[in-house]
Formats: C-alpha cells, structure tokens, sequence
C-alpha cells in the first residue's frame, strides 16, 4: 500500500524555528517544527491569522515531516524594540519619529537566534480526517497568498519551495523519491552538503513506516491557538536515514 505525499524545499539564508521564549532569551531549534510547516502552508494558503477554524483543520488533516540536510549555523541577534506603555492595545505610528515622540516609550532588549543557510525537505500528508487538499496545498506552494518566510517576516526564503507529489510505501522512502533540481543542487552543494551522509529525520509518531525503537523528542509546536499564539506539547520520531543511530 502506497500513501501520497507532498514534498517540497524549505530553504532561507536566515531562518528562525523558535524554542518556548523565556524572558528575554528567544532561542532557535534546528530544524522547523510543526506549527513553523502548518503555519508557512496556511500563509500560502492566504489564510490569516484570526481565521481560527481554518487553521485547526489544518492542524488536524495534515502529517508532518522534516528531514534536515544541512542544518546550518546559529547567529545570535541583540535585538531592541521600544514598544509604548499604553497598555495592551499598541498605537500605529506613521514613523519612526512620531514613535520617538510618544511620551511612555519604552526599551525592551532580548537576544534572538538565527539558523543560517539550512536547508530540509519538508513532507506532508492526508490524516484520514483530513479536510485539506495536498494538491490545492501544492498550488499554494508555487502562488502563494501572502509572501512565505522561515519563522521570523524578517527571513524569507531563500529558494522556491518546489512542491511535487510523491507516491510511497513509507516516509523515508518518500523522502528518498525527491529530487533536486539543478539550482537546488547547486546551492546544497555550496553549502557542503554530502549525499552520503545520513540525513535527519524528525515526524509525527503516526508517520507511514518509521523505523521501529527511534528516539523520541517533546516539542512545544502543536497549535494551539493561531490568533493567541498558543501552542501545545507533542511527541515526536526523530532518526537518522539511512536508519542508523540518530
């Protein structure tokens, strides 16, 4: 029995996949997780944040996966704002200068991480519940609704993400089917990639024909709530492919 996937590039010079922010620390994982994939379709999709419906369907119809080729290098930004105190409703400012001008600002500093130059291939699939269309996703891919980046608005993507559908027994042999095109290829290989190696794969426990006693990993990346930015925790495979230690 084969199931369908869609697979596609998921690739930026300057990426964020955020851990759970603590104070002023807002600290990258290594790889996107599931809200990062589900959020960057439901923006291709054109479907905005409030729209909450929407994006639980989604949450709910699509499997996920990410296998990491190149995973890239952490940069640390010392990042300023100066948000009003006007309580939870923030004022819009015409410019900079009228915001400088606002009698209660204030400075808030943190420390932001980055991951440069990584690049994964992202796999998806159909929930038996689902109420999402891999093909109208994968049209959404290539005309986006509103502009795709990789965790942060300041990190757009750094290649297209070259959706194409893949008919397999397993994930891992999906992710086997994919192949790069020559611009793909090229900028891979420029960041030193070597086929050889095994790659990193990390998924939904559910996932078709995962490889039996992987590690298993607790992130903060099930959407909870889009509009409020809430998440919740979920379990998930992680292992490297071919199978081996990961």
């Amino acid at each position: 029995m084969t199931v369908q996937f869609l697979l596609f590039t998921h690739y930026a010079p300057l990426g964020a996949y955020g851990e759970v922010a603590v104070g002023g620390r807002r600290m990258s994982w290594t790889r996107p997780g599931r809200s990062a994939v589900v959020g960057l379709v439901a923006c291709a999709l054109g479907i905005e944040r409030v729209r909450e419906g929407e994006h639980e369907r989604l949450e709910r119809s699509l499997g996920y996966g990410v296998r990491t080729l190149v995973p890239g290098r952490p940069l640390i930004d010392y990042h300023t704002t100066q948000p009003p105190k006007t309580g939870k409703r923030r004022p819009r400012f015409a410019t900079r200068r009228e915001e400088l001008a606002h009698p209660t600002l204030a400075t808030v500093l943190s420390s932001r991480e980055y991951r440069t130059d990584a690049f994964f291939t992202v796999a998806l699939w159909e929930r038996p519940e689902s109420g999402a269309a891999l093909d109208a996703v994968a049209e959404a891919l290539r005309r986006p609704g509103f502009c795709l980046f990789a965790g942060r608005k300041s990190a757009p993507l750094g290649l297209p993400p070259g959706p194409g559908m893949v008919e397999a027994p397993t994930l891992p042999a999906a992710f086997e089917a994919r192949e790069h095109n020559s611009v793909e290829r090229e900028v891979l290989e420029s960041l030193g990639w070597d086929e050889k190696t095994p790659a990193l794969i990390a998924c939904d426990l559910d996932a078709p024909g995962i490889p039996e006693g992987v590690r298993e990993e607790r992130r903060r990346d099930a959407i909870a709530s889009r509009a409020r930015w809430q998440f919740r925790d979920r379990d998930e495979a992680v292992f490297a492919w071919p199978h081996g230690d990961a």
